[in-house]
């Protein structure tokens, strides 16, 4: 095996390749961060023709022959091989026609939900490469690439772990293929290769961070922890026994200990959700949410927060998994960007350079309006076509009443949290806890609901019955959940209603949103726009851009985010809310 180090040998090989039906591709590089670590190799090729190319004499032209339009360029963990050729390259030319496939993705996709068909050794390639290709792949070689100065000094055993690397993705997505074709899944597999490049520009720029403010926000938390915990400490005392300091020895972190002391107080709660706390409007058990959501904004936006502002960028890169959740929302960590409330102070910490601005936007009530495609229900697609506020319009068949923000607010945030809570399949007893009303009331309300909404209940109840009878439910995407491995795990029927009922409204959503930061990102390079995105949370999505051209990207952001939107909800108009700002922002 010899390393390609030359413009020629590389178009030789393109040349080559030209009549596969897809080539796979493959990057060896001295660690796993972009912002420090090289790019050494860059390995391409079939089941039966690999080339090892030295990153130095690759171009960005000629990874535009690789990545052209009419082939499908297929890769194992997508994102972090993008991640690395963008770090290198830039953006190279034709980035955005590129057809991108994921063999990581593609087994997630099909095995979401069924994992306990197959060894559950995970989705690694040296797995799938043994279950698909019966390939054995030795992956400890790889430790040899970490850190080295010359590619001079690789072992014949090195170069030819990296071209078996290629082999194997190019062998295992050409069995994949078969499958997805199968379960209809290749639109679904579509929208993770575009949001894959999405996710590779997205983590490479990172988020803005301003340290210092955090801190600041941070020190008062941590201060009113402390006086949260005092006041805790006070509404115990008659229950619990008392420390030398004057407070008690009762652990406020086990609920068995809390739900006891709760008791004796005359407060009796089965669930210890700050939700539940607060409804009861007891002294103990509100002191008691107080000091527990203080203590979880403090260890969450700790010291260990902040160890993840990058040395050389000063900024936050974060991985983001494309299919986080059996739903295929995406998930965040290290950090997790995703978990930090609309309302809070520290969305604020999140500060554009000089010179530029925060474009936050997202989707106006987007699951309501999946259910509304769904459902097809009249009131629902009359109110969102007519721009009406459909937690209002709601509140007030509820009621009989009239209801709007100002007027008789408290029957909408009722209203409110019964539309949210269709999309998460949440049954009486969780709109008993949402809103702290008993389990009969909540009864109630959700039948007087469906009354008034007869199409949403029939959708809801159909298409879950038939989910369970067939096994799978989906997406409007066509992405699926399968039940086995509920079913195995022993989830109770209410269990898998709920997830029936749930996944193809926050799937469809997802779909939405990966389609539109997609496109988002294509179109701003396309317009050589100095802006790009720094994080998306669900449906909101979240741009830098130079405060000259803010205002443009705002207008091009909305546009492909309306648009991704029509692409699945022909029925329903799609709004998107936008701001921009200095700081992230609602």
């Amino acid at each position: 095996m010899e390393i390609i180090r030359d413009v020629e040998g590389i178009q030789r090989l393109m040349e080559l390749l030209a009549d596969a039906p897809f080539v796979a591709l493959d990057t060896e590089t001295t660690g796993l961060d972009p912002n420090v670590d090289r790019l050494l190799l860059i390995q391409v090729g079939t089941a039966s023709r690999q080339g090892v190319i030295d990153a130095a004499a690759m171009t960005p032209g000629l990874l535009s022959e690789i990545f052209r339009a009419d082939r499908l360029v297929v890769l194992h963990n997508a994102s972090f091989d993008l991640k690395m050729l963008l770090g290198r390259f830039g953006v190279w030319p034709g980035l955005w026609e590129a057809k991108v496939a994921d063999t990581l993705l593609a087994e997630l996709l099909l095995r979401n939900g069924r994992s306990s068909e197959i060894a559950m050794n995970g989705y690694g390639l040296k797995v799938l490469a043994a279950r698909y290709a019966g390939m054995e792949l030795d992956k400890s070689i790889r430790q040899g690439f970490c850190g080295i100065e010359s590619i001079d000094t690789l072992s014949e055993a090195e170069l030819h772990y990296a071209a078996r690397d290629v082999e194997a993705t190019w062998k295992v997505f050409s069995e994949q293929l078969a499958l997805l074709e199968k379960e209809r899944l290749l639109r679904a597999l579509a929208i993770e290769g575009s949001a894959a490049i999405a996710f590779a520009v997205m983590e490479l720029r990172g988020a803005p961070i301003d340290a210092a403010g955090w801190k600041v926000l941070l020190d008062g938390e941590a201060r009113e922890s402390l006086e949260a915990r005092r006041a805790l400490d006070r509404e115990f005392w008659s229950v619990a026994h008392p420390d030398l300091f004057g407070g008690t020895t009762l652990n406020y972190d086990s609920d068995e200990e809390v739900l006891d002391a709760l008791g004796k107080l005359g407060v009796s709660l089965t669930s210890t959700k700050l939700e539940a706390l607060r409804a009861t409007g007891h002294p103990a058990a509100c002191a008691l949410a107080t000091y527990r959501d203080h203590q979880r904004t403090v260890s969450t936006y700790g010291a260990s927060f902040l160890a993840y502002v990058h040395a050389k960028t000063g900024r936050l890169h974060p991985r983001f998994t494309s299919l986080g959740a059996i739903s295929g929302r995406a998930s965040c960590k290290e950090p997790n960007l995703q978990s930090i409330p609309a309302t809070s102070a520290f969305r604020a910490c999140f500060r554009a350079p000089p010179g530029r601005r925060i474009i936050t936007a997202d989707y106006s009530a987007a699951e309501l309006r999946v259910i509304a495609e769904l459902s097809q229900d009249p009131v629902f697609l009359k109110t969102l076509r007519d721009g009406l506020d459909l937690h209002a319009i709601v509140a007030r068949k509820l009621f009989g009443q009239p209801v709007s923000k100002t007027e008789n607010p408290q029957l909408r945030a009722r209203a409110k949290a019964i539309n949210f809570g269709l999309a998460y399949g949440m049954g009486a007893q969780g709109l008993a806890n949402q809103l702290g009303l008993p389990l009969g009331e909540a009864e109630a309300l959700l039948e007087e609901y469906f009354r008034a909404f007869p199409r949403i209940r029939d959708y809801l109840n159909r298409t879950a019955r038939e989910a369970l009878r067939v096994g799978r439910t989906e997406t409007l995407s066509g992405r699926r959940f399968w039940f086995i491995d509920a079913r195995r795990d022993g989830k109770d029927e209410a269990t898998l209603l709920r997830i029936a009922k749930n996944v193809p409204i926050q799937g469809s959503s997802a779909d939405i949103t990966k389609l539109a930061m997609a496109r988002a990102t294509a179109a701003f390079h396309r317009e050589r726009l100095d802006a790009f995105m720094v994080n998306m949370v669900h449906d909101e999505l979240v741009v830098e851009a130079a405060e000259g051209v803010a205002e443009r990207a705002e207008k091009i952001l909305v546009r492909e985010m309306v648009d991704a939107g029509c692409a699945f909800l022909p029925s329903v108009p799609v709004e998107v809310d936008s701001v921009i700002r200095e700081t992230w922002s609602k």
